[in-house]
């Protein structure tokens, strides 16, 4: 069996649906978007170019349809995503459960452990201030036949078979309001942050 890659990049602001509780917020690579800690800015339409969202509990949700020859089968998914908690300024020390979702199974939690910041995020913009967050930690999820992982450590039993076969994938981030750590999300796009990327996606197939 000949397995081929197929890699796509979304946009963080491109997602479908969301729930946002305060403080939240979107930027761009020159403004913020909209009103501070105001879920309904997150209904503008300049979200398409943002590079950086937060918020203290909730979700946001991509719909995404791989391309794939007729009769290929999905074999596995990989998730590639800058992320960290999301404290008053920054604080290092702010643990936040955040959950991943896909087709709404619930593929895995893992505890980010802070909020980062100290010094500017080599590609976060030179108006935002260097109080606030800078950078996070690059993620990957990979859900395949044999299970689901977070950075190749095991994470959950869900497998790839059990994500509901369709022609796009419902992808989901969020920390949950009864989570045991609820210290918000901030979500980086390939303007803010360390790494230049927004969300990558990769699927195997044959």
């Amino acid at each position: 069996m000949l397995v081929q890659p197929l890699e796509i990049s979304v946009s963080i602001g491109s997602y479908r649906r969301f729930a946002a509780t305060p403080p939240c917020g979107l930027a761009n690579p020159g403004s913020v978007i909209g009103p501070l800690d105001d879920p309904e800015a997150f209904y503008e339409p300049g979200r398409a170019e943002a590079g950086l969202l937060w918020f203290h509990s909730g979700w946001v949700e991509y719909s995404v349809a791989p391309r794939l020859p007729g009769g290929a089968a999905v074999l596995a998914l990989e998730l590639s995503a800058e992320i960290c908690s999301d404290a008053p300024a920054f604080r290092e020390d702010w643990p936040s459960d955040i959950t991943l979702w896909i087709d709404g199974k619930e593929i895995g939690t893992w505890t980010c452990p802070g909020d980062f910041g100290g010094r500017r995020g080599r590609l976060t913009p030179a108006w935002w201030d260097v109080r606030d967050t800078q950078f996070g930690l690059l993620k990957r999820w990979r859900v395949d036949r044999t299970g689901s992982s977070l950075d190749g450590d095991p994470l959950s039993a869900v497998t790839i078979d059990d994500l509901a076969a369709s022609a796009d994938f419902q992808i989901r981030l969020g920390v949950k309001e009864d989570a045991l750590h609820v210290g918000g999300l901030n979500l980086f796009g390939r303007s803010f942050g360390d790494h230049p990327q927004d969300l990558a996606l990769r699927f195997e197939y044959a």
